[in-house]
C-alpha cells in the first residue's frame, strides 16, 4: 500500500502480483521491454507463444478452467491486433482475459508521423471489441488501472478487459501506490422471488433446464433441482461437464441437432441457468420456449435477451437454484416428479439417436475419446476447434464427466483455439488429461503453437481429423447449389510436421489405434499429434480425382 516512484513497467508488475497473478502469455517487442524484465524481476512466469493469437487462446483456455483472471501482454500496434481475434473470442464466451500492451506516446501528434507499429486509435480498435478498455496518463496510474481492470472483470458476468500504457510511460518513473481490487458480491435472489418461480412450475408436467457455462458452480445444485422436478438438462457446449452426461435426466449438449426443436416440443416450463440461450449455442432458430420460463443469471442485460422471462432471478447461480429446489420440496407431487421423469427419458433417448445420426462420421473419434474418458483417474479437457469433428462429433458423442470440460469457441467461432487453448488448459491444470482436436484447415491458422508447447513441455495431445479442407464451407457451398471452390487444401505430412517442431508425431486409422495413441501420448513428457483422416462427406467430396 505505500507510496513508491517506480517506472510504468514496475508499477504494473507489482499490482500484477499483488493480484496474485504468476503467470503471463506474450511476446517481448521494442515498446514493452521494461514490462517484461520487470515480470521476470518480480517472479512471473512468462509463457511465450509463436503469435500473438495463440497468446490469447493460450490466456482464454488457462481461464476457462480455473475462473481467474488470465494475463497477456503484447507489444503495440499489429500485436495488440492479432490479439484482438482471441479476446473477441473471450468476449462473446464471457472469459476473463486482462490485455496489457503499450500505445502510442502520451503527446504523440494527432494524425501520426509514422512511428513503428504506429496505429491511429488502438483504443479505439480495442473499444470496438471490449467494454472495458482503460489508457492510463501517468506511471503511478498503471497499478489504479490494474485495481480497476480486475474489479470490473471479477463483478458480475466476467468479460475481458484491456490496459494500455502510453511507451513512453513504460520506462518512465513517477509515484503511485498499490490499490486493491474490490470483488463486488455476487447477487442473491430475492425469497419472495423465488416463491413465485416456484409456484409457476410446481405443477408443470414436462419442465426443462437449460444451462450454460455461467451454471459452472452450480452442478449439484441443479442436479438436485432436476430430480425434485423431473426435468430433463440441456447443456449448451460449454456446459458440457457440469452435469455427468449419463445422468438420466441429462439430454446432453444437443443445441446443434436439427430435433432440438422437436426436443423442446411440449415442454410446459423452462428453467435457463446461466445461458444466454444464443443461436451459436442452440442453432435452430427461433429456440421455442413456452410461457413459462424461469431465468436465472447475474447479467440483468443478458436477462431479458434471446427469451421472454416469465420470472426472471438476478442472482448467483449455485445459490438461486439451491434456493428454488428448496422452495419446490413442499409444492412438487412425487407422481408429477415420476411422469416428468419418464418424459424426459424419452427425450433423452430421441437425442441420443439423433446424435448417433448426425456424428456417424466422428464415430470412431467418439468411441476411442470416450474408451479414455473412463480409464481416465484425472479430469479429462477437451480443448475443441470449430469443427464438424467437434461440434456435431465430440459435442453431442463424447460422454463426459462431472468435473470433465469442453472449452469450445462458441460466441465467435475463431479457428485455431484448440491447440493453443488446450496448452493454456494443461498450464494451469497440470493434472488434467488434455486433448485438442482440430480439423486440418484450422489447425493450421496456430500450429506453430505446437513448438511453444514443446518448449515449455507441455504434455498435450493434439488430434488432427483431416477431410482435406475446409469440409463444413464445402459442404454448404453444395447445398446452396454452388460449385465449392476455395475449399479445398493441399495440407502437410502432419506428424512429419510434428516431428520437426520437436514433438511426437503419429497417423492412425479407426477407433483402436486412436485409443492406444492417446493412452501412448500420456507416456511422454511433451506434445504429441495424432493425424487421423476424416471418412464424411465433405472428406470424400475433396479426395483427388
Amino acid at each position: 500500500m505505500t507510496t513508491q516512484e517506480l517506472t510504468g513497467g514496475a508499477h504494473l508488475a507489482r499490482a500484477l502480483k499483488a493480484e496474485g497473478i504468476t503467470r503471463v502469455f506474450g511476446i517481448p517487442g521494442t515498446h514493452n521491454l521494461e514490462i517484461f524484465a520487470q515480470l521476470s524481476a518480480h517472479g512471473i512466469e512468462i509463457i511465450s507463444p509463436r503469435h500473438e493469437q495463440g497468446a490469447g487462446y493460450m490466456a482464454d483456455g488457462a481461464a476457462r478452467v480455473t475462473g481467474e483472471v488470465n494475463v497477456v501482454v503484447t507489444t503495440t500496434g499489429p500485436a495488440v491486433l492479432n490479439a484482438l481475434t482471441a479476446l473477441l473470442q473471450s468476449f462473446t464466451d464471457s472469459v476473463p482475459i486482462l490485455l496489457v500492451c503499450p500505445g502510442m506516446p502520451v503527446n504523440h501528434p494527432g494524425r501520426g508521423n509514422g512511428l513503428l507499429h504506429e496505429v491511429r486509435n488502438q483504443s479505439g480498435a480495442l473499444s470496438a471489441v471490449l467494454t472495458e478498455v482503460t489508457r492510463v496518463t501517468s506511471p503511478g496510474e498503471v497499478s489504479l488501472a490494474v485495481a480497476q481492470s480486475l474489479s470490473a472483470m471479477r463483478a458480475g458476468r466476467t468479460r475481458p478487459a484491456a490496459i494500455e500504457i502510453p511507451l513512453d510511460l513504460i520506462d518512465t518513473t513517477g509515484h503511485g501506490r498499490l490499490h486493491p481490487s474490490i470483488a463486488r458480491p455476487r447477487p442473491t435472489a430475492d425469497p419472495q422471488t423465488l416463491e413465485a418461480a416456484a409456484e409457476a412450475i410446481a405443477a408443470s408436467r414436462h419442465p426443462l433446464i437449460i444451462i450454460g457455462a455461467g451454471a459452472r458452480s452450480a452442478g449439484p445444485a441443479i442436479l438436485d433441482l432436476a430430480e425434485t422436478l423431473g426435468a430433463g438438462i440441456i447443456l449448451s457446449s460449454n456446459a458440457k461437464g457440469i452435469i455427468d452426461d449419463r445422468e438420466p435426466l441429462c439430454l446432453g449438449a444437443v443445441g446443434v441437432l436439427d430435433c432440438l426443436p422437436e426436443l423442446l416440443d411440449g415442454a410446459d416450463a423452462v428453467i435457463a441457468i446461466g445461458t444466454e440461450l444464443a443461436p451459436s449455442d442452440f442453432w435452430p432458430e427461433p429456440l421455442p420456449l413456452p410461457e413459462t420460463v424461469v431465468r436465472i443469471d447475474i447479467d440483468e442485460v443478458q436477462m431479458i435477451t434471446n427469451a421472454e422471462v416469465s420470472h426472471p432471478i438476478l442472482a448467483d447461480a449455485e445459490s438461486a437454484t439451491t434456493g428454488l429446489d428448496a422452495a419446490l420440496t413442499s409444492r412438487r407431487a412425487d407422481e408429477a416428479t415420476r411422469a416428468a421423469a419418464a418424459w424426459a427419458g424419452q427425450r433423452k433417448a430421441a437425442a441420443a439417436s439423433a446424435a448417433e445420426d448426425s456424428g456417424r462420421p466422428w464415430a470412431d473419434l467418439c468411441g476411442a475419446l470416450n474408451s479414455f474418458t473412463a480409464q481416465a483417474e484425472s479430469p479429462v479437457i477437451v480443448a475443441a476447434d470449430s469443427t464438424m469433428a467437434c461440434y456435431y462429433g465430440v459435442q453431442t458423442g463424447w460422454a463426459a464427466r462431472a468435473g470433465d470440460r469442453f472449452l469450445y469457441p462458441a460466441g465467435a467461432g475463431t479457428l485455431g483455439y484448440g491447440l493453443p487453448a488446450g496448452i493454456g488448459a494443461k498450464l494451469a491444470a497440470t493434472s488434467a488429461r488434455v486433448i485438442a482436436i482440430e480439423g486440418d484447415g484450422g489447425s493450421m491458422f496456430t500450429i506453430a503453437e505446437l513448438a511453444a508447447a514443446v518448449q515449455a513441455k507441455v504434455q498435450v495431445t493434439l488430434v488432427i481429423v483431416d477431410n482435406g479442407g475446409y469440409g463444413e464451407i464445402r459442404n454448404e457451398m453444395a447445398d446452396r447449389g454452388d460449385t465449392p471452390s476455395g475449399v479445398v487444401l493441399t495440407g502437410p505430412d502432419f506428424p512429419a510436421l510434428a516431428q520437426a517442431m520437436g514433438a511426437r508425431g503419429v497417423h492412425v486409422d479407426g477407433e483402436e489405434d486412436l485409443l492406444t495413441a492417446l493412452l501412448d501420448a500420456d507416456e511422454h513428457d511433451g506434445p504429441t499429434l495424432i493425424h487421423i483422416t476424416e471418412r464424411s462427406r465433405a472428406g470424400e467430396a475433396m479426395l483427388p480425382a
